[in-house]
């Protein structure tokens, strides 16, 4: 008999609706997919189309539901560790999104003015008290962070493990032409711009890659330093100089470059923006000792196909942050598994259901974040940051 998990999910944006349809492709277990939780007004619809029995705009009711075993939340980041904490405390096993968390401001009226180290410490000091609020729980937390559960970068590290290759530049870049959301702009928010909102993914992923490749070959793994340089190039540019771009910073970065110092002295090196037309780009080149790989997740070449005109597929998604559906293409296939969503849930619920640990939890969320902030105070001061303090 397969066992069963009662989940929850808290949001219904982009991120919500790709955690909806990728658990209609889960296997081998069952998952009940008992309410949503959500103040936009289409939640009802949104619970009817993925099959959830119930929604709610009220958090309180999925914490209160005894039946509940997950609460899964793609919520904004400004939230996410205040429902994390009450999920742990409500005695539920916990899905984030990313990021964990972030500095969103204490009271003050732009948080991005103030000092990147102080951000940095106020975020070491966050995650410290939620791991041990994590311990003292006995609950899991499990970090969604999909690149790592790409099929293409799951059999690139397969073949690394194999193979005990030394990977000696590590190339990550994630962008697009900026956000729709008018959220995106602003640091409280987010906390941070380009390189946190997407340059988060490239960072985790880079990271987990190198634990696990240097662990293959018996070596301590370590994060040496951080350099950074980021800045807003074109967010304030009047609209008539934007044209096709959407980006509209107002106290965050629309562009971020991040080089990160490992122990053994090798590099990964990290690019972020809002500043990329065409489409979405999610992909890594890893440059090694005895092999080269290139782990294309959007954009690749599954399926490529040319449009005359755009006559029935007019409102039809054929690539994330397409322009018009015209000309040739590089067509979106089963996104949701191609870009590890679907790999990820299913991770989270077989551990779950079994009691082993997740390859994305706590401590791939924690040491990513403390990267990026550190790469912030990179940026302001304008020479790496020393890591040993910081990721133990």
């Amino acid at each position: 008999m397969k066992p069963t998990i009662v989940a929850a999910l808290v949001g219904t944006g982009w991120a919500g609706r790709m955690h909806a349809a990728s658990y209609q492709k889960l296997w081998g277990l069952d998952c009940r997919l008992k309410t949503v939780c959500s103040l936009e007004p289409g939640a009802g619809q949104f619970a009817e189309a993925y099959h959830f029995e119930s929604w709610t705009a009220d958090f309180e009711e999925v914490l209160n539901d005894p039946e509940i075993q997950i609460v899964d939340i793609a919520a904004p980041p400004a939230v996410h560790l205040w429902m994390v904490e009450q999920a742990l405390e409500a005695g539920k096993d916990v899905i984030c999104e990313k990021p964990l968390t972030g500095y969103f401001g204490q009271g003050e009226e732009r948080p991005g003015d103030i000092s990147r180290k102080q951000m940095l410490e106020y975020v070491s000091k966050t995650l410290n008290a939620l791991e041990k609020k994590l311990d003292e729980s006995g609950r899991t937390l499990y970090y969604a962070e999909n690149w790592i559960y790409s099929p293409s970068f799951v059999r690139a590290l397969d073949l690394i493990i194999k193979k005990k290759t030394t990977l000696v530049t590590i190339c990550g870049q994630t962008g697009h032409k900026g956000s729709h959301a008018a959220h995106a702009a602003i640091w409280k928010a987010n906390g941070g711009g380009a390189l946190i909102r997407q340059g988060t993914h490239p960072v985790a992923a880079a990271l987990y890659l190198k634990r696990k490749e240097m662990e293959a070959r018996g070596e301590n793994y370590g994060v040496a330093s951080v350099l950074c340089d980021c800045a807003c190039i074109a967010g304030r540019w009047e609209p008539v100089r934007k044209r096709a771009l959407h980006t509209r910073s107002m106290d965050v970065e629309d562009w971020a470059q991040v080089v990160i110092t490992f122990s053994d002295g090798t590099k990964a090196s990290i690019l972020a923006g809002d500043l990329f037309l065409s489409q979405i780009y999610n992909r890594m080149e890893l440059f090694g000792n005895d092999a080269v790989y290139r782990v294309n997740m959007t954009p690749n070449n599954l399926l490529e196909a040319y449009f005359s005109d755009d006559i029935g597929i007019q409102e039809e998604e054929i690539m994330e942050k397409n322009d018009q559906n015209v000309g040739w293409h590089q067509v979106l296939v089963e996104e949701a598994l191609i870009r590890g969503y679907v790999g990820q849930l299913q991770d989270f619920l077989e551990c779950a259901a079994y009691g082993r640990e997740p390859r994305s939890g706590l401590r791939l969320a924690k040491e990513t974040l403390l990267v990026i902030y550190a790469a912030y105070y990179s940026a302001e001061i304008r020479r790496a940051v020393d890591m040993k303090n910081w990721i133990v």
